[in-house]
């Protein structure tokens, strides 16, 4: 059966710049160049970003006859789309409000003919997978583990001590959703697995560089006060590649041949994982509790296990107003409104009534007391 995901639902152009941004800003002072992220990581892929890390796990683990994968019901398009192109049967198992899975359930979705199962995890929370990774360890299937929020649990991988849970056959994370970079996927494989990833030109590197440090948006500016003229949006170093096929929304086949830019795993090496960690933790403590205004909704946790590191908050609306008056005030909340059409009716209300809050390292102590009186204050 053929994959139909639902139209997007609002546009990032209706609304203004964000006064509270989703993801943190690069500070070459928040590198640590005397230390390195622990653990081997020469066996680890740099791909341009996680749906190309996605793609070439597909590719890694495809049987040469019969591939049909489970995944959650409750995603992002670009988790999906790899696994279309490749050419697998799809199919969506559901999970629980709280993004836990019902392993009764996925026991029956798990029938003789699936190869592949998708374990995700949400947000930096570890909800059940752990439980789940064992249950699908003592099945004839290829376990995916989907650690684009959880960065911190894709690096124990590199130590092969992953809390006595047993191994999957491929984990992934987006780099760029904890870190300060332009791009960046990062794949691990259990098994050996030979993929030729092409760097851009050194001039582009040294391009992206520029701007990740501020250079060219610093100079339009300067160009904008000389000439008295209203501020233009500075250039964007976003992908912008025409996609080779149509129906597809995010993921384009060259991303199985892309590597990360080099200064991406440079900064991947030498960032402060310790202190990232705690800051995110400390901002999702102080903004669950400060924010109280349960007419307008809650979030999904407000409690912290000792592994979890949130890349967000994801907070349940009440109704889905609320979205668009957040964003027009400058917080730059985020949805997942292109899920697939599927069986699960968690996944169909939480496109549009789940939102992400930012809780990321970056941010200010003015910051976290705007977004709470603007939660706070908003009308049921």
């Amino acid at each position: 059966m053929a994959v139909s995901f639902f139209k997007p639902i609002a546009d990032a152009s209706q609304f203004p710049k964000p006064r509270v941004p989703a993801t943190p800003k690069f500070k070459f002072s928040a590198l640590k160049l005397a230390k390195c992220v622990q653990g081997e990581v020469n066996d680890t892929l740099f791909t341009r970003n996680g749906r190309g890390a996605i793609g070439i796990a597909g590719t890694a683990l495809k049987n040469t006859d019969s591939n049909v994968i489970l995944i959650p019901a409750y995603h992002c398009p670009a988790l999906v789309e790899p696994f279309i192109w490749l050419g697998y049967e799809i199919r969506f198992y559901p999970v629980n409000e709280d993004l836990s899975v019902d392993i009764s359930m996925l026991e029956r979705a798990l029938t003789d003919d699936v190869s592949h199962c998708v374990v995700v995890r949400y947000f930096g929370f570890g909800q059940n997978n752990n439980e789940v990774i064992e249950f699908l360890h003592a099945r004839p299937v290829k376990v995916i583990e989907d650690c684009a929020h959880s960065l911190f649990r894709f690096t124990d991988h590199f130590e092969n001590s992953v809390n006595s849970v047993p191994q999957v056959d491929a984990s992934i994370c987006s780099i760029n959703k904890i870190l300060p970079t332009i791009d960046g996927g990062a794949l691990y494989l259990k098994a050996p697995y030979h993929a030729q990833l092409n760097h851009i030109s050194w001039v582009e590197e040294f391009k992206a560089c520029a701007f990740i440090a501020g250079i060219p948006q610093a100079l339009d500016k300067i160009k904008t006060w000389l000439k008295g003229k209203p501020e233009t949006k500075a250039a964007s170093m976003a992908e912008s590649v025409e996609n080779e096929d149509a129906h597809l929304r995010y993921f384009q086949p060259v991303d199985l041949t892309s590597a990360s830019y080099r200064h991406t795993k440079f900064i991947f090496c030498h960032s402060d994982l310790d202190t990232i960690k705690a800051k995110r933790r400390a901002n999702f403590a102080y903004l669950t509790q400060h924010i109280n205004n349960p007419a307008v909704g809650q979030p999904l946790f407000s409690q912290l296990t000792d592994d979890d590191v949130p890349y967000v908050i994801p907070f349940l609306l009440t109704d889905d107003k609320h979205f668009s008056t957040l964003r027009k005030q400058g917080i730059q909340i985020l949805r997942w409104e292109e899920v697939a059409i599927s069986d699960c009716s968690v996944s169909q209300e939480y496109r549009s009534l789940l939102i992400q809050i930012p809780c990321h390292q970056q941010l200010t102590q003015h910051q976290l007391d705007s977004l709470v009186s603007t939660f706070n204050q908003l009308r049921a």
